[in-house]
């Protein structure tokens, strides 16, 4: 899809305005709990991949493997993840969440949810019908 056609776009409208909801929810997140993007995110991954090894993590953070290992000791001592030996490999270690981790992540996703129909119900009626018709068209190239 080209770049013309999708700035301006109903659906690129609303996604800009979910983004924007969405980071601003992130950034107090992030000023009340003290975590920075990389921390939040962290938690993310973990959560839909599952336990997963700390180099696999630094790897989808775009750090070296020091850096994922000092997120990830950050993460541990705050009782979100907890690490583990790899049962396939001993001296490689997976993080998991933990049940404070876990209700982190539920929060956000039901703040998130919150947002998105707060927004999506907070639409004029032709916009929630031109959204229709777009996001029914990307589903369709």
């Amino acid at each position: 899809m080209s770049k013309q056609k999708v700035l301006g776009s109903p659906i690129e409208q609303f996604a800009r305005m979910m983004f924007s909801r969405i980071i601003a929810g992130l950034a107090r997140t992030l000023h009340e709990e003290d975590f920075s993007v990389a921390q939040v995110a962290a938690l993310h991954l973990v959560d839909q991949e599952g336990a997963m090894r700390v180099t696999a993590l630094a790897t989808s953070l775009g750090l070296s493997a020091s850096a994922g290992s000092r997120l990830a000791d950050g993460l541990v001592q705050r009782g979100l993840l907890a690490r583990e030996e790899d049962p396939e490999d001993r001296r490689a270690k997976t993080l998991a969440l933990t049940p404070l981790g876990r209700r982190f992540v539920d929060r956000a996703s039901v703040e998130r949810v919150r947002v998105i129909m707060e927004t999506a119900r907070s639409l004029p009626e032709e916009i929630s019908a031109a959204m229709l018709i777009a996001v029914r068209a990307f589903r369709r190239e």
